[in-house]
């Protein structure tokens, strides 16, 4: 089984390649443990057998002389280097002397991580190659999570395949030229273990039995849960799956307005009757949290009783709430306050955490996450469930998902029933591979190994705000750079507090004004940078750079963030995010602003758009001002900020208006004619992807909306590649021109 990986032995001896006795030995050793099948990694001192530890995450075993220790010291910092990530590592310790000094072997037996010691010259090589392999051997028998061990044990076996699918482990592809290509690229074990539910020793998905029950129930062991479900379509689909198994039509449900869109899909397919809950926005359109007391008994009780489709009957209790944690700019709620907030309010509480799933394996983010250990089961709380993408932030193939469930005092998730909803949704052919990369994420986030990796990816995230602020200290006063969104002294301490990065009540670097103690905290691994051109109360300066040409031209150098507002954007940190990544893009910021600064041509800065008419003869800093010109006469940041402010009235469940539409009683209507009319589709600008009107709202008489999307036509017109992406805004080409138009029901 162990055969296809590539986990080399560590052998640490300074008589490594020399030509004496204890060298031909060691060389001997070398050759009896490749025939065993394991390649050895030599190095000569302690020191280098530390940075081959700490670079190399792949090793099955490590052995040094006892004889070559000048200082304790060292070995410790190869233990330290060795077990941060791999705690059961084996380490053994090999002496070419007939004994070890009694105080050293006392002192290291102290340390408590020595597996064994061998003695090069007390048995025969293949019998202390065999004893080193099968300590490496069995590491790597328990390294690997279970639904992983298995895959790789079948796919290890060449069994012949008589079931689907077709490719059968890969021959197909090789019966044809471009079939082939394929094959070579993907390479043999990703098609060999592309499986079908056929296999048995692997366990059902749908049924949860055999190697995927066992790793699904080590997530939830891992995760803090109770229950653990593996979804192999993504986030979109868990949220639906959770909405399925507890919402019907007419149930009342409470949902942050700043959800991803698979929420609303799920509003509709379920029938249910929202109650929304916003958050503000300061200057920069950042969006802020949902205020602590907006979930308190009162203000729930008044909304519930303005509600227009609620009126006249009982007020119902909330069957469902749903929350975005951490929001998109990273903002995470103390999620231990919500849940009391919403004690003998709400049954079941659903936190979103498709971008915070490594929130569990580290205590800076302690009470920030759905499943936090910590806290009680009260009776009265919401049965709890968190959906995560390990894809997203962890170490995970696209689409992988899971879904975490924490029963309460009075609740308990019923298996069955639930696994209902989940078969409506999940795929009969799930991809193995998928699964399998979950077990590993899983695998990877255990114990002492995950808090390192998460520790890791904050210090980088540190180090890269330091370099930005030191960038702005090497500037004169009177020279532009980018801001970074953060509170003012949270750098000012080496040591990490979660304390310096709350967002205190109307503290001026925030601009959400009102703020509860100890409620919202902002995720140092989510890095916001700021570009100039917005001043106090969102007016526009003279002149501004807007974030998208930033980010464009980063992306023209190969570097693609992950969120452009208007002067804003996001750098997301993850586990794959190296000094050498955040360096470089330091390296291409510096760049931007010497070529801005210069008005470098566009041919050479953005050389994607610089042969379209509108941009012949310009430079870097004369589009960018072209811009920022387009946005203060449209009014940009005025209008993202009112628009969603006060939300659509509803008229129509969102269901009933998504069947109008299938049935056909729809129009198209132009911009310029939506005032008073309801939208039979979600209007969804992109950034920053949150609806400004629902199926079944109408488009309010102060053509805000409209004014909006006016001004983003405008945008797309004018400027072409710098317009915003607008789900659900049509644009159609009838008799040779353009017409923006969106889906209205008839009435």
């Amino acid at each position: 089984m162990f055969k296809q990986l590539n986990f080399p032995i560590l052998l640490i001896h300074p008589a490594i390649g020399q030509n004496n006795v204890a060298g031909r030995q060691l060389e001997a050793l070398f050759q009896a443990l490749d025939d065993d099948g394991f390649e050895v990694l030599g190095a000569e001192h302690l020191e280098e057998g530390r940075l081959i530890a700490e670079a190399h995450r792949g090793l099955s075993c490590i052995l040094f002389t006892p004889e070559a220790v000048p200082d304790l010291q060292e070995v410790e910092a190869l233990f330290s280097a060795a077990h941060s990530r791999s705690p059961e590592l084996p380490i053994m310790a090999l002496s070419t002397r007939q004994s070890i000094d009694p105080e050293l072997l006392s002192a290291l037996r102290e340390l408590h991580q020595i597996r064994g010691i061998i003695y090069l010259f007390e048995d025969t090589l293949p019998f202390i190659a065999g004893q080193i392999a099968r300590t490496a051997r069995s590491y790597l028998a328990q390294l690997l999570p279970p639904f992983f061990k298995a895959l790789l044990d079948y796919t290890g076996r060449a069994s012949y395949s008589w079931h689907s699918p077709g490719h059968g482990g890969g021959v197909a592809f090789r019966k044809s030229p471009v079939g082939r290509a394929f094959h070579d690229f993907f390479g043999e074990n990703t098609l060999r273990s592309d499986l079908s539910v056929s296999v048995p020793g692997l366990g059902s998905l749908l049924d949860h039995t055999g190697p995927v029950a066992e790793a699904e129930h080590n997530t939830a062991r891992v995760f803090g849960a109770d229950h653990s479900f593996y979804v192999v379509n993504g986030t979109s689909t868990a949220n639906k799956v959770i909405w399925h198994a507890y919402v019907t039509r007419d149930d009342l449900v409470l949902v942050d307005r700043n959800c991803h869109k698979s929420i609303l899909h799920a509003i509709i397919m379920t029938g249910a009757i929202p109650i929304y809950l916003t958050g503000s926005r300061n200057d920069y359109g950042i969006i802020g949290p949902i205020a602590h007391e907006r979930f308190s008994g009162a203000q729930l009780a008044e909304q519930i009783a303005n509600h227009p489709l609620l009126e006249g009957r009982d007020a119902p209790r909330i069957r469902l709430a749903v929350l975005t944690n951490s929001t998109y700019d990273g903002l995470c709620y103390n999620t231990d306050m919500i849940v009391e907030q919403l004690q003998d309010r709400v049954e079941v509480l659903h936190f979103d955490e498709a971008w915070f799933g490594y929130a569990a394996f580290h205590p800076f983010y302690h009470g920030r996450h759905g499943m936090s250990r910590s806290r009680p089961r009260a009776s009265g709380h919401p049965l709890l469930f968190a959906t995560q993408s390990p894809h997203k932030v962890l170490a995970a193939l696209s689409q992988a998902s899971i879904i975490l469930a924490r029963d309460s005092a009075d609740q308990q998730l019923d298996h069955e029933r639930f696994n209902e909803a989940y078969m409506m949704h999940t795929s009969t052919s799930p991809h193995y591979g998928m699964i399998a990369s979950i077990d590993v994420a899983t695998g990877m986030m255990a114990g002492p190994a995950g808090e390192s990796l998460v520790q890791e990816t904050l210090d980088e995230a540190l180090s890269f705000r330091r370099a930005m602020q030191q960038s702005a200290e090497q500037l004169d006063d009177d020279q532009w750079w980018f801001d970074v969104w953060e509170p003012e002294e949270a750098l000012d301490s080496d040591n990490l507090q979660s304390g310096d990065w709350t967002l205190e009540h109307r503290a001026d670097w925030h601009g959400f004004g009102p703020m509860a103690d100890n409620y919202a905290l902002l995720d140092p691994i989510k890095v916001s940078l700021l570009t100039p051109g917005v001043e106090e109360k969102g007016r526009l300066a003279k002149s501004g750079i807007p974030a998208a040409l930033v980010t464009r031209f980063l992306a023209n150098r190969g570097l693609v963030v992950e969120k452009t507002g208007l002067y804003s954007f996001l750098i997301l940190f993850s586990l794959g995010i190296t000094k050498g990544k955040w360096s470089t893009l330091l390296s291409e910021l510096r760049e931007f602003k010497r070529l801005y600064d210069l008005n470098a041509p566009l041919e050479s800065t953005l050389p994607d758009i610089a042969g379209q008419a509108p941009y012949a003869g310009l430079g870097l800093c004369d589009l960018g001002e072209q811009l920022h010109r387009c946005y203060k006469q449209h009014s940009l940041v005025r209008l993202q900020r009112d628009m969603y402010t006060e939300l659509p009235q509803m008229h129509l469940r969102p269901a009933d208006a998504y069947q109008q539409m299938v049935r056909g009683h729809v129009e198209s209507v132009p911009v310029d004619a939506l005032s008073g009319r309801m939208s039979a589709v979600m209007l969804v600008p992109y950034p920053p992807g949150i609806p400004v009107i629902m199926p079944g709202e109408r488009f309010p008489d102060d053509n805000v909306i409209a004014a909006y999307l006016d001004a983003a036509i405008d945008l797309e017109t004018r400027f072409p590649g710098f317009g915003n992406d607008i789900h659900g805004l049509r644009n159609d080409l009838i008799d040779g021109e353009r017409r923006w138009r969106v889906d209205c029901l008839v009435e």
